[in-house]
């Protein structure tokens, strides 16, 4: 992933990426070997093949959302206007849509950071679009990589509830078992997926708000167009498919 300062690796930093890689891979496995077999004999094939094209989508988004650049925008070089973090005023702005808008001077990166563009403190980057740093994919989430984000929200709650629902059928009919490995197994991942569907599902919905809004996370925290006009929402429609159809931002 990029990032702006050289030789700053910290291994405490892959161990939230680490734990959402294992869990997920982990779990879904076991779903696979233990129940699935099951109720695809009992009921349907279709069930292992809809769980596993859910699966794949879900890692095909989380892996974009990890390994993407994520809208870096890169810095003036050294040699380049040194004094102009003594010469420059702290903020300028600019006029969108009839609304004043601030660009910050960013003394790390040395420009007037674009509308809607942050400076991450983790990465040490500016980022176009700046929503925030997001530990467990270990990447900012920005211009470039939200859309796969957001996908991957929705994909894993929609995971989830499948995983759940699957495995709750398969202990419903195997009450008289449960103390075979099997049952046990399905009980456990039951309990994984049960854990994580509150803060994932929360999380999922909060972000179908933003992009309806057409906000991203800092502005939201932040408490910027409180009370305001938000320039850059375009109506409910057509914020929902700026996200999910607009082509690639470039790097």
């Amino acid at each position: 992933m990029p990032s702006g300062t050289e030789g700053s690796f910290k291994p405490s930093k892959y161990i939230p990426v680490s734990a959402a890689a294992t869990f997920l891979v982990g779990s879904t496995s076991l779903f696979f070997v233990f129940p699935c077999p099951w109720l695809s004999q009992t009921f349907s094939p279709a069930i292992p093949v809809y769980n596993v094209i859910i699966f794949l989508f879900v890692l095909a988004n989380f892996s974009m959302a990890t390994f993407m650049d994520p809208g870096i925008f890169p810095r003036a070089d050294e040699d380049e206007d040194k004094d102009d973090d003594f010469r420059a005023p702290l903020y300028k702005n600019v006029e969108i849509k009839g609304i004043q808008v601030r660009m910050k001077w960013c003394s790390t990166c040395r420009f007037y950071r674009p509308p809607r563009c942050s400076h991450c403190s983790v990465c040490d980057n500016c980022v176009e679009e700046f929503d925030h740093h997001c530990p467990w994919v270990n990447n900012c989430i920005g211009r470039r990589n939200y859309r796969y984000f957001f996908l991957f929200l929705v994909s894993l709650t929609t995971h989830i509830i499948g995983v759940f629902s699957f495995a709750l059928i398969y202990l419903l009919y195997h009450l008289d078992r449960l103390s075979t490995v099997h049952t046990a197994v399905t009980m456990a991942v039951m309990c994984v997926a049960g854990l994580f569907f509150i803060p994932v599902a929360g999380l999922t919905g909060f972000h179908v708000v933003l992009v309806a809004r057409g906000r991203t996370t800092n502005e939201q925290v932040t408490g910027k167009f409180r009370g305001g006009v938000n320039p850059f929402t375009q109506g409910c429609w057509r914020n929902i498919s700026y996200v999910l159809c607009s082509s690639q931002a470039p790097r």
